[in-house]
């Protein structure tokens, strides 16, 4: 059976002047001019565009490495997008695409939204290829120890508060596993590690009328100003940088914290962290019953 790996991710503008084209695939139609170029901004901050693009393509050059499998990139708001992967797959003859979601949390908003542009298209095609769909993978121990080798690895000041962050959603998602499995892995993880001073808080919630799930990175902040002098956050929300990580974080997040007085440090993503690799490919042999 010829099979095809593509990792699965949201996409991002590779360079500053897409972020136009981003924001209109993104919304459905075109972006204002003052949306695009506070977007622009934003990206001229952390250098000048995202680096999740290339980080997926590493991230899969080393999967394929170590799998022997090809694996590449999918992106639903970017190109190479899904529907044009399942194009190529259908021009070579594949029988078998795996759709290898990079999130391991499950959103409607996120997961849910690729599985179903997947599902709506496959049927326009003249041919039928069985799709395998990976995700929910935040109870993998190899993911959970990653996070801990990760941490481990950066250390911190001894008397530091550990905030674990993650993108935050509307409350009427709440009902949704998401924020159950970012919390159920946060609190596996300082268990690991043996924090006693930890917390949970939620980032990058757009100005919305509607409510969205809290407490904020800023509403722990606030209080951890009042009984600590260090703070260390943790993405543990997401696992490539991207512009939630070098701009929300290491840029407002750092800012708000040092503004009350906290000295700020960040744990890197895991990005191609040789052990983050190493629990993909446990994952992807496991559900290809292809063995570790």
């Amino acid at each position: 059976m010829k099979t095809a790996v593509f990792l699965v991710n949201f996409g991002a503008p590779r360079t500053i002047d897409e972020a136009g084209l981003f924001l209109m695939r993104l919304s459905g139609r075109e972006a204002p001019k003052e949306a695009v170029e506070a977007v622009r901004q934003r990206y001229m901050a952390i250098g000048g565009a995202s680096p999740l693009i290339s980080i997926t393509q590493e991230q899969a050059a080393l999967l394929s490495d170590a799998t022997g499998l090809p694996v590449a990139c999918a992106f639903r708001y970017t190109s190479p997008t899904l529907e044009e992967a399942v194009n190529e797959c259908y021009k070579s003859g594949t029988d078998r695409i795996v759709f290898f979601v990079m999130s391991p949390y499950y959103t409607s908003k996120t997961v849910g939204a690729y599985v179903s542009a997947v599902e709506r298209y496959v049927p326009l095609l003249p041919y039928r290829p069985e799709t395998v769909f990976i995700h929910s993978w935040h109870e993998e121990p190899l993911f959970r120890q990653a996070w801990v080798k990760r941490i481990g690895d950066q250390g911190g000041p001894k008397d530091a508060f550990y905030l674990f962050s993650a993108h935050s959603l509307p409350v009427s998602c709440k009902d949704e596993p998401y924020a159950g499995q970012v919390e159920e892995t946060a609190s596996y993880v300082a268990g690991q590690l043996g924090l006693s001073a930890w917390a949970l808080g939620w980032q990058s919630a757009p100005r919305s009328d509607e409510p969205w799930m809290g407490p904020s990175v800023e509403e722990v902040i606030d209080r951890v100003s009042r009984e600590a002098s260090a703070i260390v956050e943790i993405p543990i929300g997401f696992v490539s940088d991207h512009l939630e990580t070098l701009y929300d974080i290491d840029i407002v997040h750092r800012a708000y914290a040092e503004s009350k007085g906290l000295a700020f440090s960040r744990v890197p993503s895991l990005n191609s962290y040789p052990a983050f690799i190493a629990g993909l490919k446990a994952i992807l042999s496991d559900r290809l019953g292809t063995g570790r």
